[in-house]
């Protein structure tokens, strides 16, 4: 294979790939309405905080309030995730000083204060957060 043959070849190859890296730099067109809120055009639904998602049973026999403290989680996923961590509690990690936990229920770990279970926070490392709270 000539020199000669193989720069023909691969000049137009080279030429859409210059010309294709020269448009990488540029901003795409925004199609937001003018006026519209850039941020909110970007991220869609603003993730969910302080929602409250109702009661699930507590160790104990009792109900714990359930919270979505910050991101994107349904009220079911909350209270299926809440139920689950006071089910798997023990009688010695509820009666333990420094509160029970942390329970890893992929992908969120959760756990409770020291002296009452009921006080509990799930959370991931994508920042979403849920907790409970003893029942008034």
């Amino acid at each position: 294979m000539s020199r000669q043959f193989l720069l023909r070849s691969i000049g137009p190859i080279a030429v859409g790939v210059f010309t294709l890296s020269a448009c990488a730099g540029q901003a795409a067109p925004s199609s937001a309405p003018s006026g519209a809120a850039p941020l909110q055009a970007v991220m869609g639904d603003v993730p969910a905080q302080n929602t409250q998602c109702g009661m699930v049973p507590a160790p104990g026999g009792q109900q714990a309030k359930v919270t979505i403290r910050q991101g994107a989680v349904q009220c079911a996923e909350a209270t299926a995730l809440l139920a689950q961590y006071f089910g798997r509690v023990t009688p010695a990690q509820a009666a333990s000083p420094d509160g029970a936990g942390p329970v890893a229920l992929d992908p969120w770990t959760c756990g409770s204060d020291a002296g009452s279970v009921l006080t509990a926070t799930c959370s991931t490392e994508d920042g979403r957060e849920i907790d409970a709270e003893p029942a008034r």
